[in-house]
């Protein structure tokens, strides 16, 4: 989200914002003459307004509620008589309608109440106000279409203050401010029914805090705050000080500080999200409202992700570090001097640094390499560096026939040694963004059932044109969207000019400058968009080869037993056994027979970040497969991913790769005979995989043990526990390679 949505949210009575599609802008609700008006906004354009309600209070404050039933969409708001209301969007008659559970509810309000409303972590919604003496109260919906009321809470709150409730780490939150003092909140305890009171530091202002929103930042753990107050926008960042984004005027309008980074994202959510715009009300039972499972909050669904995948830059990320990742090249070919791009990219776990690049910039003809290739003025050594054909590599099939016609395979690297210490990391990645859904019969093409996750986003291409000098001026950059996605290939519509092949296509994601494809060519038919060379799974399995990085053909083993051996073994979907398919087991012997393998590999870093704060993937090597074509997805056979479930506490495998496949494992590092932890996400947070076999109690199974090396029991001890300051969990992992069986 901009600092400018950010800035209309707060400033309006409520605000949601389309999942998936920054072009689809924001829509925000505001009160005019006792209308309760909702306006849809595009940047700086109002699409289109819509009166939703009218008998409406002035200054009520007023919520979306989605997710109820699907597609459906609700808001809550209070009237003139201090009650609070709910209104329910028909398409068929492209009109807003009163629903009953206004009266269903029968909420009295204080007059100067506000409201806030949402999903809580078990699927149940919630209304939070401040009742008839201030208090702040509540009603949740219970099972049976009951209504079960909450409060007065404990607390001390302004009379009218803003209200925010927002489920963190799958426990429901209240904030409000607080008399006196800042921001305060509640957590509900589920268990005992109980709210424990707590306060937000450093979040008192002098002025009155007309609005806010508080979300967590999951790589931190701290709070973020945002405060629209005496007209302005302010930041507080965790306990840090205040930093003051922009003065906020009529409609919303930001006029932005310095510090408000114009252009770039806010880690926030208050800004709800929603998928659909309508459904026809008559055929949904308000009267008996029940939430369908999967429309629960997202922490409590089966087969879903806690945290939906985030584009955009946070706030507090540097807003041009990416110039000083972006190199220009200079290069002779075909008895010329020519320009190119490159950029350097966080590739953990190698020796050197890294810089991506086109192809068509290191050969200029079948296996020979260009000459006199140079980085010009390069930003780490201020000097200019050559290149030599023992520091270049370029991809097989485009070295042998250099052609546009190979333009999926127009990328090569360049390799700088350089110790650990002084190494320079670029660009972040994630191949999240590099998996492109498959047809049944493609390998090529993005599928139809599945939209593609850069479909439609906005990227940037960053470079330097063949005139412009790196010591004079920064690398240029434009954006514009990703019209066509292919496996190997990306087309989008951002410019670029000759002389900036080479260059990264990149966007925000996950807070920080992500690269997703090399820049290379331009349109290949009139009106289609400039290419780029994918960074797909194939794409990194060859730098990978280059650099040699990652641990193939491993098996897992765990140190939990003096006595056996553990390691992990994975339930392959073909087998006849009667044990859950495609479950992850503890296998326990002496050693035991090992048939489970992984190709273990970065699959995510974000920039600047060294080797610990990398993310890595195992990949299911099956061991009666080639092992040369193994980490190779084919339409037949696709790749089977590791997927570690905190949430579930269980370990399985799956064809779709998602943030649940990345795990960080912090002493690996090169070393892979040393013991190591594997931490995996688990809501906000990281939780770490133990091994057990507690429940092999049995004397004559453990024993037969002892007679043969490959005799094994299996048990379904594979847990998550929590990641403590003190120490790390007993129990560590090592990688072994599989030794050969005996006749």
């Amino acid at each position: 989200m901009s600092a400018q949505d950010l800035a209309r949210s707060l400033f309006a009575a409520g605000s949601v914002k389309p999942e998936g599609n920054e072009g689809e802008g924001i829509y925000l609700l505001s009160v005019r003459d006792g209308n309760l008006v909702e306006k849809h906004w595009v940047g700086d354009t109002l699409e289109n307004e819509n009166v939703i309600a009218s008998d409406v209070r002035n200054d009520t404050s007023a919520s979306y509620l989605l997710g109820v039933e699907p597609d459906l969409r609700l808001v809550v708001f209070i009237d003139q008589g201090n009650a609070v209301q709910c209104y329910a969007y028909n398409e068929d008659i492209e009109e807003w309608e009163e629903t009953p559970l206004g009266t269903k509810w029968n909420i009295t309000t204080s007059p100067e109440s506000k409201l806030s409303s949402t999903i809580g972590p078990e699927g149940e919604v919630v209304i939070s106000y401040q009742d008839e003496n201030g208090h702040l109260a509540g009603v949740m919906s219970a099972a049976d279409d009951e209504w079960e009321a909450f409060g007065p809470l404990d607390g001390d709150p302004v009379l009218g203050t803003p209200q925010c409730l927002e489920v963190i780490d799958d426990k429901l939150h209240l904030f409000y401010v607080e008399i006196d003092g800042g921001i305060g909140y509640l957590v509900l305890d589920s268990a005992t029914g109980n709210w424990q009171v707590n306060v937000l530091n450093n979040t008192k202002f002098d002025t009155i805090v007309d609005n806010f929103s508080v979300a967590k930042d999951t790589d931190t753990g701290s709070f973020q705050s945002y405060f629209l107050t005496g007209g302005s926008l302010w930041n507080v960042d965790g306990e840090k000080e205040k930093t003051c984004l922009g003065k906020v005027g009529d409609n919303g309008k930001l006029i932005p500080s310095d510090k408000a980074q114009a252009g770039f994202r806010i880690k926030w959510r208050g800004a709800r999200k929603f998928l659909a715009m309508g459904v026809p009300v008559e055929d949904v039972d308000l009267e008996n409202l029940v939430l369908s499972k999967e429309r629960y909050h997202s922490t409590q669904r089966n087969d879903e992700l806690s945290n939906p995948e985030s584009f955009g830059i946070d706030l507090d990320t540097p807003p041009r570090r990416w110039e000083d990742w972006v190199v220009k090249l200079s290069f002779e070919k075909l008895g010329g001097e020519k320009h190119g791009n490159g950029f350097y990219v966080n590739v953990p776990n190698t020796a050197f640094d890294v810089i991506f690049t086109a192809g068509h910039n290191l050969v200029d003809a079948p296996r020979n390499y260009c000459s006199n290739i140079r980085i010009i003025n390069d930003p780490f050594k201020k000097n200019d560096i050559s290149v030599t054909p023992d520091m270049i590599r370029v991809c097989e099939k485009y070295f042998e026939d250099p052609d546009e016609l190979n333009d999926v395979h127009d990328y090569g690297v360049i390799l700088l040694k350089r110790g650990t210490k002084e190494r320079h990391r670029g660009f972040g990645f994630n191949l999240i963004l590099g998996l492109a859904p498959l047809r049944d019969n493609s390998t090529t093409t993005a599928g139809d059932m599945e939209r593609d996750i850069l479909q439609d986003s906005v990227v940037y291409v960053s470079g330097y044109m063949p005139g412009d000098s790196p010591s004079d001026k920064p690398p240029r950059r434009s954006e514009g969207r990703c019209v066509r996605t292919f496996a190997r290939q990306l087309q989008y519509k951002a410019d670029a000019m000759q002389g900036m092949s080479g260059g990264p296509v990149w966007l925000g994601f996950r807070g920080v400058e992500t690269v997703v494809a090399i820049h290379n060519y331009g349109p290949k038919k009139e009106g289609q968009g400039n290419r780029g060379s994918r960074l797909n799974l194939n794409f990194w399995h060859t730098i990978f080869g280059w650099l040699d990085v990652g641990w193939p053909g491993k098996s897992l083993h765990y140190r939990g037993s003096p006595t056996y051996s553990m390691h992990l073994h994975m339930e392959e979907p073909s087998t006849s056994s009667k044990k859950k398919s495609k479950r992850g087991w503890v296998r326990v012997g002496k050693p035991g027979r090992v048939d489970t393998l992984f190709d273990v590999m970065p699959v995510a870093t974000r920039p600047k970040v060294r080797e610990p704060d990398a993310y890595y993937g195992f990949i299911l090597r099956r061991t009666h497969t080639n092992t040369e074509t193994s980490g190779t997805a084919t339409a037949s056979i696709p790749l089977e991913w590791v997927r570690w479930d905190a949430k579930k506490n269980e370990v399985s495998i799956s064809k779709h790769f998602d943030a649940r496949c990345e795990v960080k494992i912090p002493q690996l590092i090169n070393q892979s005979a040393k013991p190591f932890t594997i931490q995996a996400r688990c809501g906000d947070g990281l939780k770490q995989a133990r091994m057990e076999m507690s429940r092999l109690t049995d004397e004559a199974e453990l024993d037969m043990l002892e007679y043969n090396a490959q005799n094994f029991l299996d048990t379904s001890e594979v847990s998550f526990v929590p990641i403590t300051k003190e120490k790390v969990v007993n129990g560590t992992f090592e990688l072994r390679q599989r030794l050969p069986r005996r006749g």
